[in-house]
């Protein structure tokens, strides 16, 4: 009977190690929650999941990103895949992932879908505009790698974010008129229009966008530029760069003929940091918003009461 004991108990512990084996990259704690083993491999193709993957401590099971993927400075030293809409298959498959994550709306993207037939696991993750972006993308993955602690200690941080915006949002005596522009030079510059990333943070931030009768991104023309009448310039500060610094910015046509250019009202800002609606989303928001009600805006406030 002794003998018997010991040899389904031998048994047993031969069947599990048998289904560990056969399942390498999915474990699960007390919990419950799928967590991940010492061999999972990320591809993270978004600057925002990337970011939301160090924050949760899974930062060290990543193998390659995208372009976009420039927070936290470690995040420089691993490959560079490029843009999401010019993947390597051939590139990616070299660094033998198991997981990747990437947003829902590159959902259709052909090559991530050739990895996926190749039996690489796809993970799309929530592409909206809101500020519980990074809340929502961190949900899921603290439950398929674990990490409910750092999910926590997230949440709460970016409810002391929000929180704090609101307090310095009803400070606001007026909302200005904001026009974020995408600059890659002179030659190459569009504004942002009605749901856009753009549009999105500077409402939550306290401003306005100075154009609505679009959605997405135009060609920035003088005429368009004069029309929308902007208290405030707000880009990135690669695209200021690319026009040559302020200097450049105030050659532009058109902009001497607006409150932003005749009062020289410009903010640069990070890219990923500024619409990557990342963790550090909130912190944004009270950055963009603290410097938009830095600047004066008497002779608009003027010419609303005349």
């Amino acid at each position: 009977m002794k003998i018997k004991i010991q040899f389904l108990f031998f048994l047993l512990c031969g069947i599990i190690l048998l289904y560990t084996c056969a399942n390498p990259t999915q474990q699960h704690d007390a919990a419950g929650h799928t967590a991940p083993s010492s061999d999972t491999r990320i591809v993270a193709l978004s600057g925002g999941i990337t970011e939301v993957l160090y924050t949760l401590g899974h930062g060290n099971k990543i193998v390659g990103v995208d372009v976009t993927s420039t927070f936290p400075e470690e995040v420089k030293e691993l490959p560079q895949l490029g843009h999401i809409r010019n993947l390597n298959a051939e590139a990616i498959l070299a660094l033998a992932p198991n997981l990747i994550v990437a947003e829902a709306k590159d959902s259709s993207n052909q090559i991530l879908q050739q990895l996926a037939n190749s039996g690489i696991e796809l993970l799309f993750l929530e592409s909206t505009n809101h500020p519980d972006k990074p809340i929502l993308q961190a949900e899921v993955l603290a439950k398929k790698l674990g990490s409910e602690a750092s999910l926590q200690t997230l949440k709460e941080q970016h409810l002391q974010d929000i929180q704090e915006l609101q307090q310095i949002k009803e400070k606001n005596t007026y909302e200005p008129r904001v026009l974020f522009v995408y600059a890659r030079g002179k030659g190459s510059m569009m504004v942002a229009g009605r749901n856009t990333s753009a549009s999105s943070m500077i409402e939550l931030a306290g401003g306005k966008n100075a154009i609505l009768d679009f959605e997405g991104f135009k060609a920035l023309s003088a005429e368009g530029l004069i029309e929308a009448q902007p208290d405030v310039l707000l880009l990135f500060k690669s695209g200021l760069q690319s026009l040559g610094g302020q200097e450049g910015l105030l050659q532009v046509p058109g902009l001497s003929q607006t409150p932003a250019g005749v009062n020289q009202r410009f903010i640069a800002m990070d890219g990923l940091y500024l619409l990557g609606f990342t963790p550090r989303v909130g912190k944004a928001a009270i950055d963009l918003a603290k410097q938009l009600q830095a600047f004066n805006y008497e002779d608009q406030l003027t010419q609303n009461k005349d």
